[in-house]
C-alpha cells in the first residue's frame, strides 16, 4: 500500500488518514528535518542559492565545490575525492569510464542498480564469484577486472565483515565499493569505510555513494587516489552534468557538531531496540547499523495495526522480491522504540 504524504516525516508519518509511528525511509541521522540544520542550509542558500547550474568546467566557478572535495577525502582519510550530482551518477560514471577502459564489469551479489551497466556480469553468490576471478587468475587470456559492491547490502553478507570479500583473489582487481548506507554511521564520525576496506588488500579501491540518506545531502561522491580521480573529472560525463548544490555542501561542512550528535542518539536508540526486543525476533541486522530485515508480512500487518508503519515495498522492480525493514533514526525517543518493541515482542508471543 502506498502513504501519499503533504510534509516530510521523521519519527511520525502523517498520511491521509493516520499519524504512525515511522520506522522506515534512509533518514538515519534525522538531519532532513532536523530545524538547526535547516537554519544552516537557509543561511547558505541565501548566500550561495539554490542551485549552481553551470558544468564545473565554466570559466566561472564557485570555490565551494574543491572545498567540500579537500573536505570529504580528509573526513574519509582519502589521497583525493570529487562530488557529482547524485550517488547515481557517480555509480554510473564509474561504471562507464572502466568500460570504456576495456576492463571486464563484475557485480558482487546484491549491487545497486547504480554500478550496472548493460555489458556488466551479475554474480548471484560469492562462490560463484571466487570461481571466476580464481579461473581469471590463472588464464593465459589476461582480463581488466573492477568488482562492483555495496558496502551495506542489508543481506549482512558485506558489512560489517566482509569475510566473503576476503577470500577473494583480489590483488589485479579494482575495488569499486558503494557507501551510499554508510555514510555519515560507519567508523568513529561517519567516514570509516575507506579504511576499513583498506585492509582487504585490492589492487585499487574506490569508494563512491550518495550522500542524500544519513547526511541529507543531495551529491554524489567518489574517492581514491589523485591520478584516478583526475581521470574522472576528465569525463564528458562530468562536465556535462551540474554539481551538487552549493549551499548544501557548506551546509553539511558546518554541520559536523550536529551530525555527531545525532550520531550518538542514533547508536543509543540501536542499543535501546536490541536491548529491548525478544530474540524470537530473527532480524537481519549489522552492527551500529539501525536497519533490521526481516521476512514477515504477517508482522508488518501487525505492526500496522499498531500505529507502526515500516519500509515493506518490492525493490527494484515491481517483480522484485519485497523488502521489509524496521528502520532506527536518531529522531526516535526511547518510547518510541520501546513502543516498537513492544509490538513486535506481543506479535511473537501470540505465534
Amino acid at each position: 500500500m502506498n502513504h501519499y504524504l503533504d510534509k516530510a516525516p521523521d519519527s511520525r508519518m502523517i498520511n491521509e488518514e493516520h499519524d504512525l509511528l515511522y520506522f522506515g525511509g534512509t533518514s538515519y541521522l534525522g538531519l532532513q528535518t532536523n530545524p538547526e540544520f535547516q537554519e544552516l542550509l537557509f543561511k547558505n542558500i541565501k548566500k550561495l542559492g539554490t542551485n549552481w547550474g553551470a558544468s564545473r568546467k565554466s570559466n566561472i566557478r564557485l570555490s565551494i565545490f574543491e572545498e567540500f572535495e579537500k573536505y570529504l577525502s580528509q573526513k574519509a582519510g582519502t589521497p583525493d575525492g570529487m562530488c557529482v550530482s547524485s550517488g547515481y551518477m557517480a555509480g554510473q560514471m564509474l561504471a562507464r569510464y572502466f568500460s570504456e577502459k576495456g576492463y571486464d564489469l563484475l557485480c558482487a551479489p546484491n549491487t545497486h542498480p547504480a554500478l550496472i551497466q548493460e555489458n556488466s556480469r551479475l554474480f548471484q553468490d560469492y562462490e560463484e564469484l571466487g570461481e571466476f576471478l580464481r579461473k581469471s587468475a590463472t588464464s593465459s587470456d589476461q582480463h581488466k577486472l573492477v568488482l562492483f559492491l555495496d558496502t551495506v547490502d542489508f543481506s549482512g553478507i558485506n558489512y560489517p565483515d566482509f569475510d566473503s570479500l576476503k577470500e577473494l583473489p583480489l590483488e589485479d582487481v579494482i575495488l569499486v565499493a558503494d557507501d551510499s548506507h554508510g555514510f555519515g554511521l560507519i567508523g568513529e564520525d561517519g567516514y570509516g569505510i575507506y579504511d576499513l576496506l583498506k585492509g582487504i588488500h585490492a589492487k585499487e579501491l574506490i569508494v563512491c555513494g550518495s550522500l542524500g540518506k544519513a547526511l541529507a545531502t543531495p551529491c554524489g561522491v567518489v574517492l581514491g587516489n589523485k591520478d584516478r580521480i583526475e581521470g574522472f573529472r576528465n569525463m564528458d560525463f562530468f562536465a556535462g552534468g551540474s554539481p551538487p548544490s552549493p549551499a548544501a555542501l557548506k551546509t553539511l561542512m558546518e554541520a559536523e557538531e550536529i551530525s555527531n550528535s545525532q550520531l550518538i542518539k542514533l547508536r543509543g536508540n540501536i542499543i535501546t531496540f536490541l536491548g529491548s526486543v525478544t530474540s524470537k525476533f530473527q532480524m537481519i541486522k549489522m552492527d551500529q547499523h539501525p536497519v533490521f530485515g526481516y521476512n514477515s508480512e504477517a508482522l508488518t500487518e501487525h505492526l500496522l495495526q499498531a500505529g507502526i508503519i515500516t519500509t515493506n515495498f518490492r525493490y527494484p522492480t515491481k517483480t522484485s522480491p519485497l523488502v521489509s525493514k524496521i528502520v532506527l533514526n536518531a529522531d526516535h525517543s526511547r518510547q518510541d522504540i520501546l513502543e516498537l518493541t513492544e509490538a513486535i515482542n506481543s506479535f511473537f508471543e501470540k505465534a
